[in-house]
């Protein structure tokens, strides 16, 4: 869309997004200064702006001819309407849009340039950014991959780390909902395999990472929620994919643990999806090397996990017509 074509706003329409408190919160924050680098990018407006939480937050808008598409903002705020924080960057477009800095769409900046010159700009960012190694060799690899390959995924299993180390739950949710939208990319295309193997990885980290202090973060259950796509997306691959054997048992593996360490937390839905995956998938020979595995682990406890575990075990029981 033309620059001259940008769609006006009024403060009316900005009032009529967000609650009271949250307009007149936003107003204060603009007022103040809060926002920090604000920048428009295209139809896209981004600033961060200081809050709560230890890491800034990320704010994006979205415009469009008829004004706003679509808009974002890291903080927890979930209460109805645009958030604070939002509020303060649209005041900005609409009382202030020469503070806001212009830079051109990604493509036309490095419309041009040479080979030599995108690789001395990646090193350069590299440098401000060295964990951004890894956003580079994910998006290198998934570019080179040919049909039938098997993809590498042990920097996926690296990233999740490091998304699990944030001090933000906003921040931690959207990196690993981008390294989930990879595998579920692949699977759109056809490239089951692949994706199953990252989502096996995703899954096997971000449940092995679900420590007391992201549980506590995750006040609205909304990365535990991630996780479950993970082991949804896992369950499907399994049904789709001409998986060997081992493959299989290393997809189920996972799903369990999953299981496992849902009930370890007290039963807190970490993934329900492991569990139904499981008893939909396995097999029948699948079904009893899993269940050795079960109870071998539970033979020893008692109480609630282990009710728990028991009713899980008898409707695989049922489903594959085997006698306790």
């Amino acid at each position: 869309m033309p620059k001259e074509k940008l769609p006006k706003l009024t403060e009316a329409q900005i009032r009529a997004l967000a609650s009271a408190k949250s307009f007149e919160r936003g107003q204060s924050y603009y007022q103040d200064g809060a926002l920090v680098e604000p920048l428009r990018q295209g139809l896209e407006l981004r600033a961060e702006c200081a809050g709560s939480e230890y890491e800034p937050y990320q704010i994006s808008v979205t415009l469009n001819a008829k004004g706003i598409a679509e808009t974002s903002c890291t903080c927890p705020y979930d209460w109805g309407g645009i958030c604070k924080h939002i509020v303060a960057l649209l005041l900005a477009y609409v009382h202030n849009p020469q503070a806001i800095r212009i830079i051109e769409p990604l493509d036309q900046m490095l419309a041009g340039k040479s080979k030599a010159d995108l690789i001395a700009i990646i090193q350069d960012l590299l440098r401000h950014q060295p964990n951004l190694i890894s956003v580079v060799e994910l998006t290198t690899q998934a570019q080179e991959l040919k049909p039938g390959q098997p993809m590498n995924v042990s920097s996926y299993r690296t990233q999740a780390r490091r998304a699990l180390q944030h001090e933000s739950s906003r921040s931690v949710e959207r990196e690993l909902k981008t390294l989930g939208e990879t595998a579920a990319r692949l699977a759109r295309g056809g490239d089951v395999l692949n994706a199953g193997a990252i989502y096996h990885a995703l899954l096997d980290e971000t449940v092995k990472g679900y420590d007391d202090m992201i549980s506590s973060m995750d006040e609205d259950g909304d990365i535990a929620t991630i996780i479950d796509e993970f082991a949804k997306g896992l369950g499907k691959c399994l049904a789709q994919s001409a998986a060997e054997t081992e493959t299989r048992r290393e997809w189920f593996e996972s799903l369990l643990r999953a299981e496992i360490a849902d009930i370890a937390l007290g039963g807190i839905d970490l993934a329900p999806s492991a569990c139904e995956a499981i008893l939909k998938y396995a097999n029948r020979e699948e079904w009893q090397w899993l269940e050795e595995r079960l109870s071998k682990i539970f033979s020893a406890k008692g109480g609630w996990a282990q009710d728990i575990m028991q009713e899980f075990l008898a409707k695989g029981r049922r489903k594959h017509r085997i006698k306790s």
